[in-house]
């Protein structure tokens, strides 16, 4: 490939709604409450890691062609993964297309739950892509990760079978 032909992919974020979320409840609290509020089901996977610090983050995925969730703690402990004026504890993303009427009913929905005191839709500034190109990473990290061990189950199961197989035939014979 000819040098000069390289592009530089930049992921575009203008499909994901960002939601900012202050509260004083624990990561598990607040992705439970959620998936109470919005009848979702966030997971916890491996923390996101940034400079040195973890930070929780929570991940659910309604299917293909569908709505990506994701949580992910700003703070931890004494480190924080971005500073936000107002500060900010967690952010709240869905991935793929909203109406106006399901982004407002996520924010009242948010608001709604208890311990949350403030949730409000955040603006995609310089700064703001900067951390979801941060957690789009973490994802993808998830993600191939799940892949690799559904794949490894796949071929232990399939070993499985075959080792069945082979022993009805030394039984029959």
């Amino acid at each position: 490939m000819n040098p000069k032909d390289k592009r530089i992919q930049i992921a575009s974020f203008d499909d994901t709604t960002v939601i900012g979320i202050n509260t004083s409840l624990p990561d598990y609290k607040l992705a439970w409450s959620i998936n109470k509020q919005l009848s979702i089901d966030l997971v916890r996977y491996d923390d996101l890691e940034f400079e040195g610090a973890e930070f929780s983050f929570f991940y659910y995925t309604a299917g293909e062609n569908y709505n990506v969730y994701n949580l992910v703690s700003l703070v931890r402990k004494d480190r924080v993964l971005y500073s936000f004026n107002p500060r900010l504890d967690y952010l709240f993303l869905i991935q793929n297309s909203l109406t106006a009427e399901r982004r407002l009913h996520l924010i009242q929905s948010i608001r709604a739950t208890e311990g949350v005191v403030h949730a409000f839709l955040l603006e995609k500034d310089k700064t703001m892509r900067q951390v979801l190109e941060t957690i789009g990473d973490c994802e993808q990290r998830m993600i191939d990760k799940k892949k690799k061990l559904n794949n490894i189950n796949e071929v232990r199961k399939e070993m499985r079978e075959q080792e069945a197989f082979l022993a009805q035939l030394r039984a029959s014979n």
